[in-house]
């Protein structure tokens, strides 16, 4: 019942990340996806992971989501380019020290309650020209009405809809951690003047400043 409740609700939020994220990651690139969920993604875009040669580890914390997304796996014989881990990111460890050429945060960064732990944890784990990719709805004003309903949720759905996430917030956290966005793009408006955004992002080495994103709408 659960994964229904998911897939009815998640499925066109999903179905809109992967396409935008995995058309940009290049061929052969070696990602982290944090909250891999269910994998119900694979259904659509299985082909486009093997035409490009991808190499991704996912981790989620339900065990649920993630036999189903093994079943996914094996059913389109994805082995040697998914493998997964019932692992929380604040006690996962990647296989070796600068693994990751992309770490994608899936709908998935509202839900940690330390973000800035998480940012400090993930410092590592990237190649010297590793970028981060925050797939996640921003508001740009208070909304007070979701803020409200948003955590109530969880109690109708038994899923986790994390806290909602504004943009001057976490534009700020990333400016605090020393982290630089390369490109934002507006990926599709949503309800209660909520937008799905795909935000590229890097270490800049502790540079200070108000970061420059390159502003652009998905096709």
């Amino acid at each position: 019942m659960r994964n229904q409740i998911y897939a009815l609700i998640f499925n066109d939020i999903t179905s809109w990340c992967y396409k935008n994220c995995l058309s940009y990651f290049p061929a052969g690139s070696s990602i982290l996806d944090v909250g891999i969920g269910n994998g119900i993604m694979l259904k659509h875009f299985h082909n486009l992971i093997r035409e490009k040669n991808l190499n991704i580890i996912g981790i989620d914390i339900n065990k649920t989501y993630l036999n189903q997304c093994n079943g996914l796996i094996e059913n389109y014989n994805l082995e040697n380019h998914i493998e997964i881990h019932n692992a929380p990111i604040e006690r996962y460890e990647p296989p070796a020290a600068g693994y990751f050429n992309y770490i994608l945060f899936s709908m998935s960064f509202m839900l940690f309650d330390d973000q800035r732990l998480v940012l400090d944890r993930i410092k590592t784990w990237l190649k010297p020209d590793g970028q981060m990719v925050f797939f996640q709805t921003l508001f740009k004003e208070r909304m007070p009405i979701v803020e409200f309903v948003k955590p109530k949720l969880n109690y109708l759905t038994t899923i986790d809809f994390g806290r909602i996430t504004y943009q001057d917030a976490f534009y700020g956290l990333l400016q605090e951690k020393g982290i630089s966005v390369l490109e934002d793009r507006l990926i599709k408006k949503e309800w209660f003047k909520g937008e799905y955004r795909m935000i590229v992002a890097h270490h800049a080495n502790g540079a200070s400043g108000k970061t420059t994103p390159n502003h652009r709408k998905s096709a």
